[in-house]
């Protein structure tokens, strides 16, 4: 006889959930959302108003030829629905510039498509206009000189937040291998193989990524062994500061080692430490040096490079402005000593030199501002140079 087999209590087949998409705007999922939709609305919006723009300029419609061929009233309504559209699409293009900087703000190329949407709007569609219309044998309205001169200003509203997204990526790339580099010439000897402890999974916590903080803070510290190290469990400083830790100390490792018996395996452990010669008294100075090959010092080191790299980003162009008069009298002064040096071992009498730009304001403000920023430029490099070389070659 058959048994009836009861399913009410039987488990229940696991729930698939959608795996979601690591997102690269500003990682609040109702503001990504709400932007996303309000993206594809805008674009949707742009690509209708720039259609209707498009054929009035390449279809003949607002050229010379097929302007003259309406009354006055006609030419007046055309004129105001290309000004009407295109301040439509001004509105359009702002709504879908921010939606997209939402979307996009940690996306590496969103700053290279805004300059590539600038440099479409100021050179491309003059270009493509100019060249259509040379084919055809028209020339240029009231109304196409004016959308052309429009589109010209609208690259800007690309250009701007371009040019700040494109700044940031490449101020990221070029720290990032800079960093790289210095942490390579580090020449770490202790924990060089280590991963960092960033994971969920892993027991990380916020207190973890803090920046600048102490050892046990820091991404480097594993889990298995923090349970047991006096540094952790005491709080009082840093490994640095008592010169020994979990990445070159035998004993803290050990002590994660070895369970009931400690003492038996401890002592085992250290004789034949002893008898292999791995084991030492290390002096002050050893220990110091031990600290600075640790990879978990060095990752101290890379925050203080990475904080005062920032600091002197910020701070040396502050200084230039609020000091330009100081720093342009002295880019002045340079000047006129080489323009004196020249004259004196010129081989023609009537050499003028920077006296004669003098007599042009213009060009010669341009000269000043040229050289003001080139010395901002190398003094920033060395103070980063110097930067570099404190934190990775001296370890202070």
């Amino acid at each position: 006889m058959s048994e009836r087999i009861d399913l009410t209590e039987a488990p229940l087949p696991p729930v698939r959930r959608p795996k979601l998409r690591p997102t690269k705007g500003t990682g609040s999922s109702k503001l990504d959302d709400f932007a996303r939709a309000v993206l594809k609305f805008g674009g949707i919006g742009c690509s209708l108003l720039l259609l209707y723009l498009f054929w009035g300029l390449w279809s003949g419609a607002w050229s010379h030829e097929g302007i003259v061929q309406l009354n006055a009233a006609g030419r007046l309504q055309q004129l105001s629905n290309a000004i009407f559209v295109f301040k439509l699409l001004d509105i359009a293009a702002f709504v879908t510039v921010v939606a997209l900087l939402v979307c996009c703000a940690r996306a590496e190329g969103t700053g290279y498509w805004l300059l590539g949407m600038a440099a479409v709007s100021y050179f491309g569609v003059a270009f493509v206009t100019n060249l259509i219309c040379y084919s055809r044998h028209q020339t240029s309205s009231q109304i196409s000189v004016l959308l052309l001169k429009d589109f010209e200003t609208l690259a800007w509203l690309f250009a701007v937040p371009g040019v700040v997204w494109t700044t940031i990526d490449l101020a990221k790339r070029f720290g990032e291998a800079a960093e790289l580099a210095a942490i390579q010439r580090a020449n770490v000897k202790y924990g060089a193989t280590a991963t960092r402890q960033t994971k969920v999974g892993q027991g990380a916590s916020r207190q973890r990524q803090l920046f600048l903080g102490r050892c046990w803070e820091g991404p480097f510290c594993r889990d298995n062994i923090r349970v047991k190290c006096p540094i952790y469990l005491q709080k009082r400083g840093p490994c640095w500061w008592y010169k020994k830790g979990c990445m070159c100390e035998e004993s803290i490792v050990l002590q994660v080692m070895i369970t009931a018996d400690w003492r038996e395996k401890s002592a085992e452990a250290r004789r034949s430490l002893e008898a292999g010669g791995a084991y030492k008294k290390l002096s002050p100075e050893a220990k110091r040096e031990r600290c600075r090959n640790c990879i978990i010092y060095n990752e101290h080191q890379r925050q203080k490079h990475k904080g005062l790299t920032i600091a002197a980003i910020i701070a040396l162009p502050a200084l230039f402005v609020l000091n330009f008069a100081t720093v342009q009298w002295l880019v002045g002064h340079f000047l006129a000593s080489l323009d004196a040096l020249t004259r004196r071992f010129s081989y023609t009498s009537d050499s003028t030199g920077i006296t004669a730009l003098h007599n042009n304001n213009d060009a010669y403000g341009i000269i000043v501002w040229v050289f003001v920023l080139a010395f901002g430029v190398v003094l920033l490099s060395q103070v980063m140079k110097l930067i570099e070389y404190c934190c990775f070659k001296l370890k202070i």
